[in-house]
């Protein structure tokens, strides 16, 4: 007769934390969603991505072609890593140190792509579309939330086997 392994249940999430969570992960899903068809569409060089490129690499005098594919690339990592949210909060325990340092990752990633592309737009482009500084404007409100939000639920990176010093340390006396 063997005996059964007995699990303890984790710690269960209060009502508020658990919505918070679903916002957090509805919220990442959803930027993830209007950011990977145009990371896409970069790489494929479809849309209007190749024109816009252009006067890009003209004004910041760069390869247009090689900037459109480190955007590219760099629009769909970030999608996948706001995609990889949704295991964080409902699979904690798969892969626990990756998952969350993605995620944090994933929404300091929208931030700063969407601060990007709203100074290029406004800046850069003559004649910005109004519809994508919409899109991005609402992008980075989410990137801000979800940057918080993974802070606080995941807390501060840390490098491996460093600690935070606690308070300061005490300044030492020398006798002259």
């Amino acid at each position: 007769m063997t005996q059964a392994t007995k699990t303890t249940p984790g710690p269960r999430l209060s009502l508020g934390r658990r919505a918070l969570d679903g916002a957090a992960v509805a919220g990442a899903l959803y930027a993830a969603a209007k950011l990977w068809p145009f990371g896409v569409a970069k790489l494929q060089g479809t849309g209007g991505s190749l024109q816009g490129f252009r006067q890009i690499g003209t004004a910041f005098g760069v390869d247009p072609t090689a900037f459109r594919l480190f955007v590219g690339a760099q629009e769909v990592a970030v999608s996948l890593a706001l995609g990889a949210t949704l295991l964080a909060v409902v699979l904690p325990r798969l892969l626990p140190r990756l998952l969350p340092r993605v995620t944090q990752l994933g929404a300091l990633g929208l931030v700063a792509t969407m601060a990007g592309a709203l100074a290029t737009e406004l800046i850069v482009r003559p004649g910005q579309q109004d519809w994508l500084v919409r899109l991005a404007l609402a992008l980075l409100g989410v990137g801000l939330v979800l940057s918080v939000w993974a802070l606080r639920r995941f807390g501060l990176p840390r490098l491996p086997g460093r600690a935070l010093p606690s308070s300061p340390a005490p300044a030492t006396q020398h006798a002259h």
